[in-house]
């Protein structure tokens, strides 16, 4: 069942308007919180009650918060659209320069124009190529580390399981020759009997054999 909207208006029980300010009070506390952790965002919340109680949540420092709200409302009710626009105008000129900045030491470090330099920036640069230099080695001295151990971790693996197989071989070649001798065993058997049989027809004579035929 779909649930009804609610009407914005004032609540005229006092029990019910005293618990629905507790649960809108708590859910408005938990989404500052909230957005304070994921936005990185300096949060103030202050609450008074209907019977003057304050409520109140910050992030860091509430009279920080206050203090930073009234400097930011005073600089922005002095300034003129005039001055607006040309504070906008100065921070697009640093942010020009910054960018100018870091593409020329780009450049430099890619060893491109070094001729303007002199040997105290030249010195500069050379620290700072020698430290990402060590940064790149530390780098690969790491990845070189992880292959090593993961390359002997497969070997001891692989050597547990050629200790298997060779188990199993070894059981196999077992079972063949019990196999093998139980097979040879019977055959033997089968020898012994036709030859014992052989010897007996030998032991009766000749004349008591024709004479039974003649019985018969």
């Amino acid at each position: 069942m779909a649930r009804g909207k609610i009407a914005i208006r004032r609540i005229d029980n006092p029990a019910s308007r005293q618990v629905t300010f507790s649960k809108r009070k708590s859910g408005l506390i938990k989404k500052a919180k909230e957005l304070a952790i994921l936005c990185d965002a300096e949060v103030g919340v202050t609450i008074f009650s209907s019977t003057g109680r304050l409520y109140e949540y910050s992030n860091s420092s509430m009279k920080s918060i206050f203090d930073r709200y009234n400097e930011e409302k005073e600089h922005h009710q002095l300034l003129t659209p005039f001055s607006e626009a040309k504070l906008w105008r100065t921070e697009a000129k640093r942010l020009r320069q910054q960018m100018d900045d870091l593409q020329e030491n780009y450049r430099r470090l890619k060893g491109e124009e070094l001729s303007g330099m002199r040997i105290g920036d030249l010195h500069t640069l050379e620290n700072q190529l020698e430290m990402r230099l060590n940064n790149i080695r530390t780098r690969k001295e790491k990845m070189l580390t992880d292959e090593i151990e993961e390359l002997n971790q497969k070997r001891a693996l692989i050597h547990h399981e050629n200790i298997e197989l060779s188990k199993k071989v070894t059981l196999v070649q077992h079972e063949n020759r019990q196999l093998h001798k139980k097979g040879y065993g019977a055959i033997d058997i089968r020898k012994e009997e036709g030859s014992f049989s052989g010897q007996a027809k030998s032991c009766v004579p000749e004349h008591e054999i024709r004479l039974g035929l003649q019985l018969q």
